[in-house]
C-alpha cells in the first residue's frame, strides 16, 4: 500500500569515483555550496558502503536497481564485473564458445541493459507511470535516453536543466520527469589518469557543484525545487597503488594462454587491477571447473600443473577466493584463503551462505587466523560467533572498518554463473593493469579493493523541505532507489536488497 507522497520528483545524480571523505572535506572547506546546503537541509552519510568488487559497472548498476549480483537466471543483477565470460547454456545462446564481455566496447555496452536480467528492475521500472529521463545513465531501462553532444560533466547537467526547462522538447505529456537520472564519468576519467590528489580532479567536483547550483535555480525559477528531491551518490571511492607491475611475461613463462573465444582455445582469461578475476574452463569453457581441475589443470601445451600455486606466485597476493564445487544458489561455501606476510603461511577460512536476496544470510568461519582483523573491533567482533547474518548486521557492525559488508558481498559475486572461478587480491600493494593476454595502459590511481578508502562513498538527498534534516550513521549504496521511491510514496520492487534510510 503506497503511502502520500513527500515529493513529486527526484533526480539522482552519480558522481563517479569519490571517495566519501574527499567529497565531505571540501564540503568542509567551503568548496561546494550547493551540494553543501543539500546536505545541511537534508539526508546525508559520509560512510555509504557500495559493492565489493569495487568496480564501475557492478557498483553503478546495483545503485539504479537497488540490488546485488546473484544467481540472475532467478534473482539479482546479471552484472557481475566490467569485464566477464558469458558462460551460458550454447542451444539457448547459439554459440559453440562464450564471448568475453567488456563495456569498455561499445558494442557491449549497448546490451548493458539486457545484460543486468529481468529478475531486477530499474529504479524507472519501479516508480509506476510517468515520464523518466537519463541523461547519459546507460542504466536506462524504462527511461528516455538523452543523448549529449558531449561526455562532458557540463553537458550531461546542462541536459537535465533542459528537460525542466522544456518538457515538452522531450515527451509528449507537458509533465516533468517523475524520475530522472545523470551520470557523470568525467571524474573517474580523470581520478584514474592524474589522482585524486590532482588539482583538475579536484576542480571538475568543485565544476559540478557549480552545474547542479544551476540545475537549482532552474527548479525554484519553476516552481518545482520545494516539490523535487535530489540525491547525489557515487559508485565507488578510490585508492593509490603503491607499485606496477607488468605481469604479462609471468603468465607466459607459466605456460598459461590466453583464451580465444572464436575457437575456444587457451587456457584462461584474466582483468587485473589491484584485484585479479580469473576464469578457466571445467568440461569446456561454458562450465566452471571443479577444485580438482584447478589442482590438476592440463595446459594446452599438455602440462598439468596446479592453478592455485601458480597463482600464489603473483607479486604481493594476500587474499585468494575461490567457490566449493557443491553450491547451490541458495547454500554455499566460499573459500578464503589470505597469507601471512611474516611467515608467508597461508591461513584459510570460508564464507557459508544461505538463502538469496535480502533474505541471504552469511557465517564468516576461520582457522588459524582470522583474516579481516575483525576481532579487534567491538562491533565487528560480535559478528564472529559462528551464526549466519543478515546483509543489515554486517553493514552495522563493519561499516566503521576495512572489509566493510565483504562476508555478505563475496558469495553475491560468486553466485552469478558469469562470476569468474578465482579472485585474488593483493589489497593496494600492486597494480598490473592487465586485461585478456595483455597489458594495458597502467593507472596507478584505482578503486577495485575492500579497503574503507576505496568502498566508501558519500549519500546525499536534499531540496524539499519536506524531507527531513538527518545525518545517518551508516547505509549502503543499494539503500538509494529505496529511498528516493519512498520520497515518491512508493514501494520497491522485491529483488531490492537495499532499504530506505527515512526508516534506519
Amino acid at each position: 500500500m503506497s503511502r502520500n507522497p513527500k515529493v513529486n520528483q527526484v533526480i539522482l545524480i552519480i558522481l563517479d569515483d569519490v571517495r566519501a571523505s574527499h567529497l565531505f572535506t571540501l564540503i568542509d572547506q567551503n568548496k561546494l555550496p550547493n551540494i553543501a546546503k543539500l546536505a545541511k537541509d537534508g539526508i546525508s552519510c559520509s560512510n555509504c558502503i557500495t559493492t565489493f568488487p569495487s568496480i564501475t559497472y557492478p557498483c553503478y548498476s546495483n545503485i539504479i536497481l537497488g540490488s546485488y549480483s546473484g544467481y540472475y537466471p532467478k534473482e539479482g543483477s546479471g552484472i557481475p564485473m566490467y569485464h566477464w565470460i558469458a558462460r551460458e547454456d550454447p542451444a539457448t545462446k547459439g554459440k559453440k564458445y562464450p564471448i568475453i564481455k567488456t563495456y569498455g566496447s561499445a558494442r557491449h555496452i549497448r546490451k548493458i541493459n539486457k545484460d543486468i536480467g529481468t529478475n531486477v528492475k530499474t529504479i524507472f521500472e519501479q516508480a509506476g507511470d510517468g515520464n523518466f529521463a537519463s541523461s547519459l545513465n546507460l542504466i536506462n531501462r524504462g527511461s528516455l535516453f538523452i543523448p549529449v553532444k558531449q561526455f562532458t560533466s557540463a553537458s550531461i547537467m546542462k541536459e537535465v536543466e533542459n528537460i525542466f526547462e522544456n518538457p515538452l522538447d522531450f515527451f509528449q505529456e507537458k509533465e516533468v520527469p517523475k524520475v530522472t537520472v545523470a551520470y557523470i564519468p568525467e571524474t573517474d576519467d580523470l581520478m584514474h589518469k592524474k589522482g585524486f590528489e590532482h588539482p583538475d580532479y579536484i576542480k571538475e567536483i568543485i565544476n559540478c557543484d557549480r552545474y547542479i547550483g544551476s540545475l537549482i535555480r532552474t527548479l525554484k525559477e519553476r516552481g518545482l525545487y520545494d516539490s523535487t528531491a535530489i540525491g547525489i551518490i557515487s559508485d565507488h571511492g578510490n585508492y593509490k597503488s603503491e607499485k606496477m607491475y607488468d605481469i604479462e611475461p609471468f603468465f607466459k613463462q607459466t605456460g598459461l594462454t590466453q583464451y580465444q573465444p572464436k575457437n575456444g582455445t587457451g587456457d584462461f582469461d584474466a582483468t587485473m587491477g589491484s584485484v585479479g578475476f580469473f576464469n578457466f574452463p571445467g568440461e569446456d569453457w561454458h562450465h566452471h571447473p571443479t577444485l580438482e581441475k584447478l589442482k590438476q589443470f592440463k595446459l594446452n601445451n599438455n602440462k598439468t600443473v596446479n592453478l592455485f600455486e601458480i597463482l600464489w606466485r603473483i607479486p604481493g597476493v594476500k587474499l585468494m577466493y575461490y567457490r566449493d564445487n557443491e553450491n547451490t544458489p541458495d547454500k554455499g561455501i566460499i573459500h578464503i584463503e589470505s597469507t601471512d606476510n611474516k611467515t608467508g603461511k597461508i591461513n584459510k577460512g570460508r564464507i557459508e551462505y544461505e538463502g538469496h536476496g535480502k533474505q541471504q544470510k552469511t557465517k564468516y568461519i576461520f582457522e588459524d587466523k582470522e583474516i579481516y582483523r575483525y576481532k579487534i573491533y567491538e562491533e565487528s567482533a560480535k559478528l564472529l560467533d559462528n551464526r549466519a547474518h543478515t546483509i543489515e548486521e554486517w553493514l552495522e557492525g563493519t561499516s566503521k572498518i576495512d572489509f566493510p559488508i565483504i562476508i555478505d558481498q563475496i558469495p553475491r559475486y560468486f553466485k552469478n554463473p558469469r562470476s569468474c572461478d578465482v579472485m585474488m587480491s593483493t589489497i593496494g600493494e600492486y597494480g598490473f593493469s592487465y586485461e585478456h593476454g595483455k597489458s594495458v595502459e597502467a593507472h596507478q590511481y584505482s578503486h577495485d579493493i575492500g579497503l574503507k578508502k576505496s568502498m566508501t562513498v558519500p549519500f546525499i538527498v536534499g531540496g524539499s523541505p519536506e524531507i527531513a534534516k538527518t545525518k545517518i550513521k551508516y547505509c549502503k549504496t543499494t539503500d538509494m532507489v529505496p529511498t528516493l521511491l519512498d520520497l515518491l510514496g512508493l514501494k520497491p520492487h522485491y529483488s531490492v536488497v537495499g532499504k530506505s534510510v527515512l526508516n534506519y
